[in-house]
């Protein structure tokens, strides 16, 4: 067991973790006023050889009293979006930098800064920049500024935020001036998912050194960089050439660097930072007489119970199904995670475009004494005591089974015991949970190693990967889903959502983008 404890520190996570003017998600992504937008801009077509400005006189408007915002992160080492590494920092870059596309509300992805059009069979994808994306400098954003950003990313350090977002990207070709012609190495319907990151200007970070512009970034987002004091602060001001700053609501963001969750949690409560991104469970736990604001949206925690496949009873599947209907887990949604989760059967959210109504093991007592009537040794289920749900999922499970004649116990751990416990292979059953991406690899789930190996479920994934239509896709989809909810490599549980909290005075007008949880900061007012 121990050679499989650095695949465990991957798959698992330490979980810690009304205006009338309000904003709504269309089918492009975008938010829209209820209230009629501003014409768009007059379209004009460039050339890289000769770029020219952008054709309005950029006005700062001056900074009032109630339109200055104030975030956090932790202190950035650098201010590169392609080369950052700290998740708090990629989340704050987001206003100075917008992605190619973005997801909708039921992760697809769409157009945002570039349209997206697929090939038929998704081995490739045209990607045409907008008429009227600019960067702050007011020089037109051209496909070789795509260029350049994707071999900035080939190149950048292996843990940098969205390096992996390249890894399927085989060629890239330009078209002409603002479009370019993608190919991958995979042709797969989740391609679109891997385009959903910024880039950068070429005339801005080429052949400049580092220093320069490691500090100093150049964008097209809402927010443009002002100053940077080290130790202290960003500051970002309005960008008058963003394509979404005609509708911001707010004119300067002042980013407070804090050196942890922790630390932001108790600078929010303070009222020194203007909002939080966290579950609300936890917010509730910390038991703050701060009165807030806040938006709830989806996210990709995925909570479940696992077995331990060393002990032999595991292996049958009879035994796995017993254990799933022997607890009640709306119970657990509706009390552990206060209504703050959705029900899931599988690593696929059920949210997605791609999810199947999928029945999930109702709880069944009697049906589960039957299952388990072969169990005669006792049950150890581990959980870390860092974590109150997982606690709470622990001793619910222990009740229920020994309510049904099965001896049971939770044994609550300190993160480093609970680790050693799995690493050792000393329990039955353990609560975790893993935070996926939005186009999910669950393989790990279901190939050996800690978890179990069944080739059933490999094969149904593995036609998910090779489905180059949508409607095959979907039905791929469908069936990996139903063999993974009879297969049941682990218990699934549910998909924890995730909350934008705010201080009283702030409205944030809008849902936040599940893959984006600031990306509407500039839509916010006070």
């Amino acid at each position: 067991m121990k050679k499989l404890l650095p695949i465990l520190l991957i798959a698992l996570l330490f979980i810690t973790a009304c205006s009338s003017n309000r904003f709504s998600i269309n089918p492009s992504g975008m938010p829209t006023l209820s209230t009629p937008t501003p014409e768009a801009y007059e379209q004009y077509d460039y050339t890289y050889a000769e770029p020219i400005p952008a054709p309005i006189t950029p006005v700062v408007t001056p900074i009032a009293a109630d339109s200055h915002l104030r975030l956090s992160m932790r202190q950035p080492i650098t201010l590169n979006p392609l080369l950052n590494e700290d998740i708090t920092v990629a989340k704050i870059l987001r206003l100075i930098f917008e992605p190619l596309v973005i997801l909708d509300e039921n992760f697809r992805p769409t157009s945002h800064l570039a349209e997206l059009e697929f090939a038929s069979d998704f081995s490739g994808a045209r990607l045409t920049i907008r008429n009227d994306a600019f960067w702050s400098d007011g020089m037109p954003i051209t496909s070789d500024d795509l260029i350049f950003s994707i071999n900035i990313l080939r190149n950048a350090p292996a843990n940098a935020i969205y390096r992996s977002n390249v890894e399927n990207i085989a060629e890239i070709t330009r078209i002409n001036s603002r479009a370019v012609q993608v190919y991958f190495y995979q042709p797969t319907m989740c391609a679109g998912k891997s385009l959903n990151f910024p880039i950068i200007p070429q005339h801005h970070y080429a052949n400049r050194p580092w220093a320069e512009t490691d500090m100093n970034p150049l964008g097209n987002a809402p927010f443009k960089f002002e100053s940077y004091t080290p130790m202290r602060n960003v500051r970002l001001v309005k960008n008058p050439y963003g394509f979404r700053s005609r509708l911001s609501q707010i004119n300067e963001v002042e980013v407070i660097f804090l050196p942890d969750t922790q630390t932001m949690l108790y600078a929010f409560d303070q009222g020194r930072i203007d909002a939080i991104h966290m579950p609300l469970t936890e917010w509730v736990r910390h038991h703050s007489v701060r009165q807030i604001n806040h938006e709830i949206f989806p996210a990709m925690y995925f909570e479940f119970v696992g077995f331990n496949f060393e002990r032999e009873i595991f292996n049958n599947v009879q035994i796995r199904r017993g254990i799933a209907h022997a607890f009640n887990i709306d119970h657990i949604i509706h009390s552990v995670y206060l209504d703050q989760a959705v029900r899931a059967t599988s690593p696929i959210h059920p949210y997605s475009f791609a999810a199947a109504d999928i029945p999930v093991a109702e709880y069944d007592p009697d049906r589960a004494r039957i299952l388990l009537s072969g169990i005669y040794q006792p049950l150890k289920i581990i959980a870390n005591a860092d974590n109150p749900q997982r606690i709470s999922i622990a001793n619910n499970l222990t009740a229920s089974l020994n309510a049904i004649g099965i001896l049971a116990t939770a044994d609550i751990l300190t993160y480093e015991e609970y680790l050693e416990r799995i690493e050792n292979g000393d329990f039955d059953l353990f609560v975790g949970g893993v935070n996926l991406n939005f186009a999910p690899d669950v393989q790990f789930f279901f190939n050996g190693g800690f978890f179990m190996e069944d080739t059933m479920l490999e094969a149904a994934w593995s036609a998910t990967r090779y489905a180059f239509m949508e409607s095959l896709y979907l039905q791929a989809m469908t069936q990996f889903q139903e063999a993974f909810a009879d297969r049941l490599p682990v218990i699934s549980l549910a998909f924890r959502h995730s909350a934008m909290l705010t201080g009283s005075r702030v409205v944030q007008n809008s849902t936040p983008a599940p893959d984006n949880a600031f990306g509407w900061v500039s839509y916010w007012n006070r």
